[in-house]
């Protein structure tokens, strides 16, 4: 269950600070079995701190109402996370914390309960959780939670659509879900999380898309109806759902699912309708079959509250696109300075598409190899770089060496610009002194061509770091040469985000101008997606299909 995060501080003028409590507004029991206990589950409440200030001293106590519970379940704190200063009665339950304050959002601000269907409850039997709070010279905003005994179990079906994609193409979502519990659902929200290369063909007025930053988008589609006990549900045939490749596919990821009873959220804005086209759901006309997720449990939690068994709603699929292009260009700098300064130079890659790279595996999607130019020691490295040898052998001194070795990240979006930001300083002017940057898939000692690059003439750039004012530049002794691709099999690589480093001032001199040609450097990471309830609300308030 996700707790609310703490809230920013109020205004200073503010007469009296109210503090908000977070939890769950439902939670679905499993009934009593005839044999054993009943299943647990877990409900976290959570005391938000909102200011003036960085923190409040007063002592609050919290108390958890369970009368209106009695008889139907059963109320215990969590003894895998205890918390001091609790007291339980048949009725209540009361905890009291001194004080209350900004960075205290683990355990310190929050207790954890294990609720359960107590012997003897019916199937259908509801009651409410009401948690307030007291602090003298605040209020606290209070949270219920219904508890049911029993409700929906939804299984999502598996869908099957072929693994090797091309950009245009489009395959059928046919959709559907049984539901094997004990008590109808009363709405359904179906969810397509689909990463950068892939989008749902259709669009309906109670659906929402969010998109999520050039690494894909959520689409939620509500449908309000009765989905009842032992029946099995698909889309409706006026009301398909289709998956489309696009050119920005490389590897990428479906996750879809089903979440009975969504909460709706008060955070999303009216939308009105656009298409005038709903999508429907309908009874299928064969059982779905019932067969296990590929998630990890732990990952499939967007029902929790409202199923009996969220574990089997959600699903992914992985596709590869054949023929995925992606232009990977070097990008250098000029900076400037006079002997003894330090300057900073950004360089690196940025990708020009079509594609969108991402690698499932997560390592990194390509190599940065830069050769230093005679004349200049780097005095701060990024943390994504190390240091190498001239023959791209390993070395334990990374300052001051002539070459570096730079992971780009797990992620490379179109017109992403993935740079490191390194600080030189300037020994003296070498003549005809360059450095080079060539961005190539890593192998041992260096990098080869990426093979989904189709131009191999902008994969390596020269450099050059101007010194004004030099009288005589020095003949170069020891040319920097360029990188030369090795076909060795590649050491393998670290997935961390191509994000670069604040350099700091070599010894001796002023910190010059960069020069940099390039834009804001990007982050390389690409970040798991989770669904909020303000998707939900967003459809809820259009009038959606019934099934």
């Amino acid at each position: 269950m996700a707790t609310l995060s703490l809230g920013v501080a109020a205004p200073a003028l503010a007469a009296e600070p109210a503090f908000p409590l977070g939890g769950p507004s439902a939670q679905v029991l499993q009934p009593y079995p005839d044999s054993g206990t009943s299943k647990e589950r877990s409900l976290r409440y959570h005391l938000d701190y909102v200011g003036p200030g960085n923190s409040f001293p007063g002592e609050f106590t919290v108390t958890v109402d369970l009368t209106k519970v009695a008889g139907m379940a059963s109320v215990r704190l969590d003894p895998a996370k205890p918390r001091a200063n609790c007291t339980t009665s048949a009725t209540k339950i009361i905890c009291t914390q001194q004080g209350l304050s900004v960075g205290n959002a683990g355990n310190g601000n929050s207790f954890d309960l294990l609720v359960s269907a107590a012997k003897d409850s019916k199937s259908g039997a509801s009651g409410e959780i009401t948690v307030t709070g007291k602090v003298t010279g605040a209020s606290v905003t209070p949270v219920t939670t219904k508890l049911t005994v029993g409700g929906p179990d939804l299984h999502l079906g598996e869908l099957k659509p072929k693994a090797e994609v091309t950009a245009g193409e489009q395959q059928d979502l046919p959709l559907a879900f049984a539901n094997r519990g004990t008590l109808p659902a009363r709405s359904v929200a179906l969810e397509l999380d689909t990463s950068a290369g892939l989008e749902p063909a259709e669009t309906y007025d109670n659906c929402r898309r969010q998109d999520h930053g050039g690494m894909g988008a959520t689409t939620v589609c509500l449908v309000e109806g009765e989905f009842l006990p032992g029946e099995s549900y698909g889309l409706a045939p006026d009301s398909p759902l289709h998956l489309k490749t696009t050119e920005r596919a490389y590897q990428d990821r479906l996750r879809y699912g089903v979440v009975p009873d969504p909460a709706p959220s008060k955070d999303a804005p009216e939308d009105k309708p656009a298409t005038g086209k709903k999508l429907k759901l309908v009874k299928a006309s064969a059982a779905v079959p019932v067969t296990n997720s590929n998630l990890d449990p732990r990952d499939a939690r967007h029902a929790e509250n409202t199923d009996l068994d969220p574990g089997d709603n959600e699903r992914s699929f992985e596709f590869t696109a054949k023929g995925a292009r992606a232009d990977f260009e070097a990008v250098t700098a000029s900076p400037s300075g006079k002997v003894g300064d330090t300057v900073v130079a950004e360089l690196g890659f940025r990708n020009k598409g079509p594609a969108v790279i991402s690698l499932r595996s997560g390592e990194s999607v390509a190599r940065t190899d830069i050769v230093m130019p005679a004349g200049v020691q780097v005095t701060d490295v990024p943390r994504n770089c190390r240091a190498v040898n001239a023959d791209g052998s390993d070395r334990a001194e990374q300052l001051g060496a002539p070459r570096y070795f730079c992971d780009g990240g797990s992620f490379a979006d179109v017109s992403g610009t993935y740079a490191d930001r390194f600080a030189m300083k300037i020994e003296k002017a070498v003549a005809n002194a360059k450095g080079y940057v060539t961005v190539g898939e890593p192998v041992a000692g260096g990098t080869k061509p990426l093979a989904f690059d189709p131009v191999a003439g902008n994969a390596q750039a020269a450099f050059v770091v101007e010194v004004k004012g030099a009288a005589s530049p020095s003949p170069s002794t020891s040319a920097s040469a360029s990188p030369s691709p090795s076909a060795s099999a590649s050491a393998s690589a670290t997935p961390t985000a191509s994000s670069s480093t604040t350099a700091a001032g070599g010894a001796g001199g002023n910190l010059a101008s960069t020069g940099s040609s390039v834009g804001p450097v990007a982050l390389g990471a690409l970040a798991a997606v989770a669904v909020g309830g303000a998707l939900y609300v967003g459809v809820r308030r259009r009038s959606g299909g019934h099934a």
